[in-house]
């Protein structure tokens, strides 16, 4: 085992950790709501909406320390155009403060100086320690920046992305929000004024 293999397993155990503690919230069933595959699906006449919270496993992999993530999947069951803009969305924590999905370039803004700041970091420990070639480093930080670019492109793939939907298509993707409170133990999500409920996982429902 290298010597990098062993100052990176503290970090690794600790990932795995905060990971094994995220919360996961599941849906509610009621007599408007089927649920299936642990998503919670609304059928109406001119749509079909599913939503899950899903984790991000994806790069960036620090996204969930700042953001409540939702995947969700609309169909346009009509023959012309849906529009789907991001008023029509909105997630509600246990005592009724709303929260409105964030845009891709804001996650993007977001995240982007963790990036620079592990880079001029890196830097500075590298200016201390002269085992490091100049090439090497530089290796490093092309590598890191290409990680960066990957993770846009992930953003950009597998994020929801409001506007039109064509006659029986579906759009579907991530949904980014402010991270809800850790104490928070229920929530909704509101779509066109169809309300969903979630609860934590970990709580027992009577």
């Amino acid at each position: 085992m290298t010597k990098k293999m062993i100052y990176l397993l503290p970090l690794i155990m600790v990932i795995f950790s905060l990971v094994s503690c995220t919360i996961k919230y599941v849906p509610i069933p009621s007599p408007n709501i089927v649920i299936s595959d642990e998503f919670a699906v609304v059928k109406k006449s001119d749509f079909t909406f599913a939503v899950e919270n899903q984790y991000w496993i994806k790069d960036p992999q620090n996204l969930t320390d700042y953001f409540t993530t939702f995947y969700i999947s609309v169909k346009n069951r009509t023959d012309s155009k849906l529009t789907v803009r991001n008023g029509d969305l909105a997630l509600l924590d246990e005592n009724g403060n709303q929260y409105d999905p964030v845009t891709i370039e804001y996650v993007e803004q977001m995240l982007l100086p963790k990036q620079l700041e592990y880079l001029i970091i890196n830097t500075i420990e590298e200016e201390d320690n002269n085992k490091i070639s100049a090439e090497d480093a530089l290796k490093e930080k092309q590598d890191r920046l290409e990680e960066w670019r990957q993770a846009k492109q992930n953003l950009m793939k597998y994020s929801f992305h409001f506007g039109d939907i064509l006659s029986n298509a579906k759009k579907s993707g991530f949904v980014f929000f402010s991270k809800l409170p850790s104490k928070n133990n229920k929530c909704k999500i509101v779509f066109r004024n169809n309300e969903i409920e979630f609860v934590r996982s970990d709580i027992k429902q009577k």
